[in-house]
C-alpha cells in the first residue's frame, strides 16, 4: 500500500478488510496507518489518493465492526458497505462519464 503512494500511476486503492474470529485481532489499526503513509506519500507528490474500503462483518465480531470503520475513516478512507459499492466507487472516481452505466442508466 505504501508503494501505491509513490506510483504516480495509482489514483484509487480498493480493499476489502474482513473481520471474524480467523482474522487478524484489529485489522484496521495497521491498515490505518499505511493509508495515512501512501496518502501522505502521494499527496508530497502533488496527487490525491483516493481509498475506498469496505468492511465484512457483523457487530458481533470479536473486532468490532464501528470502530474498524471509524479506524479507516479516520485514516481518510471512503468506507462503503459492500464491496459491490465500493467497487462502484473506485470506479467512479477514476471513470466519472461510467456513472450512467454503474448506477442503473443507460447500458
Amino acid at each position: 500500500m505504501r508503494e501505491a503512494g509513490d506510483a504516480r500511476d495509482v489514483g484509487v486503492l480498493l480493499l476489502d478488510l474482513v473481520l471474524g474470529r480467523a482474522a487478524h485481532a484489529d485489522p484496521a489499526r495497521p491498515l490505518a496507518v499505511a493509508i495515512r503513509d501512501a496518502r501522505a506519500r502521494a499527496e508530497r507528490d502533488g496527487r490525491t489518493l483516493v481509498v475506498v474500503a469496505s468492511v465484512v462483518g457483523t457487530a458481533q465480531d470479536p473486532q468490532g465492526l464501528a470502530s474498524q470503520f471509524a479506524a479507516l475513516e479516520g485514516a481518510g478512507a471512503v468506507v462503503l458497505p459492500s464491496n459491490a459499492e465500493a467497487a462502484r466507487f473506485a470506479a467512479l472516481a477514476l471513470v466519472p462519464d461510467l456513472a450512467p452505466r454503474l448506477l442503473g442508466g443507460a447500458r
